[in-house]
């Protein structure tokens, strides 16, 4: 049995608590991080994690909770507090100035001068290289050259070792090697394991499980804001580390959507050979009738392929067809006019007008529907918005309610709407990213049902989506991706947890 770390050793989240307006961040979330081990973070988008170290990082006070650093009780106020308690923080985005060099980037704030007003460039360089081989001997970096010329993984480092510059004894490093080649991303592995050498603790978060589980001593996991587990990274599989995350309570009994197969026939979507971006697809038939389902790890590629479909998004090869016809160049304005309308996870950000009217936003894509003679008509635009509303229902004062004084529910439906104003029977395929994304359990259904309808009138639907519950209830057949891949179509009614889970983390 392993004897408890000594508190001196650590730092320690105790009952953590942030609420925001109406949500719960985190819920009464208690960890604990050595000093001298990687300490792996791991949850679906949405769990809690970045939040939760934003208050370790000083960036955002808990509601409730308390943080304790060697046995000591703290309260941070910013990340300089973090900082001069051995915490600090590197970002997924990161804050290098890129047209500063590597040198000045790491002395950045603390360069030496003469008479406190003139740069000693040969100095700053001498100190720069003196840091850089402190922390990692051998790695070679040119410290002379803008940061902006150096290889992503260097920049990388160049961040760390800026970080590491004070007294740190904890380092946070956020999705590190997220945008990095294979090759860059094996030469950071190797400088993270130097870390806990040299007295520095690593928590890392990452949505390459396999990293986690290759670089961490011992992982926590969190879902919806609550902390689920925490064990040795030995004692974890893959598919373990999956299920931590992403169980969800599902009904065990019959779900309520039909599990008839899709409706066969000739596809009115198809692709061959598709690249874009990480995403590589072999082949892909989406037939009329039918809802398939796209599930995945956060980074997987399911939501960059179904984008792509219809924005072309990244896209570099391969063939794509609907309704027969071929489209070279796909893009929104092209795919619009064949038919295939697009949904977007994000609504307020990459759907709807915020400060815009219900019928403004429900007109967004086919605003002549509201006009007469070539001009904007009041009353049809307000008939058109109605009959739309009535058919989703959309509950509002009216089409002149701004939308986001709606809830997410009726929000996302007018999203929806958009696709059905005006339109006739235009749409032969819908593209959807997390339908019900932020809604409550009564706007879902009701999403469900118009999704269902779709279908039943030979509307064709791809549905990505994290939500494991949702898929079993409303698709056919659900194709998993992993690291970019698609795998084998799991057909409704092989549908389980465990089947669904271990696809994603391409587990045997």
């Amino acid at each position: 049995m392993r004897e408890p770390e000594p508190a001196a050793a650590r730092v320690e989240l105790r009952d953590i608590v942030m609420e925001f307006p109406g949500v719960r961040a985190l819920d009464e979330v208690t960890v604990a991080f050595r000093f001298d081990r990687v300490h792996g973070l791991i949850g679906e988008n949405g769990a809690g994690k970045s939040t939760l170290m934003s208050v370790l990082a000083g960036t955002q006070r808990p509601t409730r909770g308390q943080v304790f650093v060697e046995g000591e009780a703290v309260s941070f106020a910013s990340t300089r507090e973090a900082m001069q308690r051995g915490i600090a923080l590197v970002s997924q985005e990161g804050s290098l100035v890129p047209t500063l060099t590597g040198a000045q980037n790491l002395l950045l704030g603390d360069e030496p001068t003469r008479g406190g007003f003139f740069l000693r460039r040969g100095e700053l360089h001498r100190r720069a290289e003196a840091l850089l081989g402190q922390w990692f001997p051998g790695v070679e970096i040119d410290l002379s050259i803008p940061v902006d010329r150096l290889a992503v993984a260097d920049r990388k480092v160049v961040e760390i070792v800026r970080a590491l510059r004070g007294n740190v004894r904890l380092l946070i490093l956020d999705e590190p090697t997220a945008t990095l080649p294979d090759r860059e991303k094996r030469r950071l592995w190797e400088i993270i394991r130097l870390l806990p050498g040299k007295g520095v603790g690593v928590v890392l978060i990452s949505h390459f499980l396999s990293e986690v589980k290759a670089l961490s001593d011992e992982i926590t996991t969190l879902r919806d804001g609550r902390h689920v587990d925490t064990r040795p990274a030995a004692e974890l599989t893959m598919a373990e580390m999956v299920e931590l995350m992403l169980r969800r309570g599902m009904r065990q009994e019959e779900a309520i959507a039909a599990k008839a197969a899709g409706r066969g026939g000739e596809p009115v979507l198809a692709v061959r050979d598709w690249r874009a971006g990480g995403v590589a697809v072999p082949e892909f038939a989406l037939f009329p009738g039918e809802v398939v389902g796209l599930i995945g790890l956060t980074g997987a590629g399911h939501f960059a392929f179904a984008r792509s479909l219809f924005t072309g998004e990244g896209v570099r090869a391969g063939t794509l067809e609907v309704g027969g016809a071929v489209v070279d160049r796909p893009s929104p304005r092209t795919l619009q006019r064949l038919g295939v309308g697009f949904v977007p996870d994000h609504r307020m950000e990459n759907a709807l007008l915020p400060d815009g009217t219900v019928g403004e936003n429900l007109s967004l894509v086919h605003p002549e529907a509201g006009r007469s003679a070539g001009f904007l008509s009041r009353r049809r635009e307000g008939r058109e918005s109605r009959a739309v509303m009535s058919a989703l229902n959309v509950r509002a004062t009216g089409p002149q309610q701004v939308v986001k004084t709606l809830s997410g529910g009726n929000k996302q439906k007018v999203s929806l709407g958009k696709w059905l104003y005006g339109a006739g029977e235009h749409y032969r395929v819908l593209l959807f990213l997390e339908p019900t994304e932020g809604i409550d359990i009564g706007a879902k259904e009701e999403i469900y049902g118009h999704i269902r309808r779709f279908a039943e009138a030979g509307v064709a639907v791809l549905l990505a989506s994290s939500d494991l519950l949702e898929i079993e209830q409303v698709t056919h057949r659900t194709i998993p991706f992993v690291e970019g891949r698609p795998g084998p179509a799991i057909p409704a009614p092989d549908y389980s947890e465990e089947i669904l889970i271990r696809a994603m983390a391409a587990a045997a």
